[in-house]
């Protein structure tokens, strides 16, 4: 059975979510958070896609990403993931699926559900127990957006600030 099409919309924002085959560690360690970084860069730059939020955990990693007209989010996740395995492979001699399945995208409608949806991303650290505040993750856009010193990631990535309340003069289609 083949999988079934998933229809995505330009310009909408979507929660990714993808993780390690049968939960296996294979983000663990600084090296590895900073490869899939630098991938996530790359293919930021290569797609223009939009980065509101991320977080790279030992198993997984959440997105909040906004696609563009230049390529849809399946085109997008398909590079970044398959680049990161044909690394993870290459580094540790894995044979095997390196992901779970195919990634997960669900489409967030709505202010509120954006920011609940960023904050819920930013305590996943805090949840599994690793800091105690999430702007002790390095490894999220959590200092980003509490403006705190600890931002070299995601100055790193260029996110793109998401604002509950838009200036007056600034429209949906420019953020």
């Amino acid at each position: 059975m083949t999988a079934q099409r998933r229809v995505y919309y330009r310009h909408a924002i979507y929660h990714i979510v993808s993780r390690g085959n049968n939960k296996q560690k294979i983000l663990e360690g600084d090296q590895n958070k900073t490869l899939f970084i630098e991938i996530l860069e790359k293919y930021k730059k290569r797609f223009s896609f939009k980065l509101y939020a991320f977080v790279v955990m030992d198993n997984h990693i959440h997105l909040v990403v906004e696609a563009t007209d230049v390529q849809p989010i399946s085109r997008i996740m398909q590079s970044i993931l398959l680049s990161y395995s044909c690394h993870y492979r290459n580094k540790t001699a894995y044979v095997g699926h390196v992901w779970q399945g195919r990634f997960r995208s669900s489409l967030i409608e709505g202010e509120q559900y954006i920011i609940e949806c960023i904050n819920y991303i930013h305590h996943n650290p805090v949840r599994a127990k690793m800091v105690s505040l999430a702007t002790d993750y390095c490894w999220s856009s959590a200092c980003f957006y509490d403006n705190l010193g600890n931002r070299e990631v995601s100055d790193r990535l260029g996110i793109d600030r998401w604002t509950l309340l838009p200036e007056a003069n600034e429209n949906k289609e420019d953020r």
